[in-house]
């Protein structure tokens, strides 16, 4: 799972750069509506691929965006993602990713373990 969250992270910070200009709020607003986007169909995705059955995922991934705390998202990821360049992130995705992302979504998993039986 951390392998496939690395990933979509690499993924979402080279989505997020096409509509970027600066790192305005709008910048970060569109940058995290992305990373949302693209983490949650990434998830699904890889879940369909391993032969769950597509309303257990559908009922799994519901459950999982009504988790997210979008503030606490950013607040503990947007001063990492935010002292790169826009060339950085665009060069160096899966560092970034990795250094951005990697604690917040293990913890995000970790918190949501009981939601696994959903798949079951």
């Amino acid at each position: 799972m951390k392998k496939i969250i690395t990933l979509f992270m690499a993924v979402i910070l080279s989505a997020g750069i096409v509509f970027a200009e600066n790192y305005d709020t709008n910048f970060k607003k569109v940058f995290y509506d992305g990373f949302e986007e693209g983490m949650f169909y990434s998830l699904e995705q890889n879940l369909l691929m391993s032969g769950v059955a597509q309303p257990k995922v559908t009922r799994y991934i519901k459950a999982m965006k009504a988790r997210v705390n979008r503030a606490e998202l950013e607040n503990q990821t947007w001063a990492c993602v935010s002292k790169y360049s826009m060339d950085q992130l665009a060069l160096n995705q899966k560092k970034i990713a990795d250094e951005c992302f990697s604690k917040w979504s293990e913890n995000f998993y970790i918190k949501n373990q009981d939601l696994i039986r959903l798949l079951k």
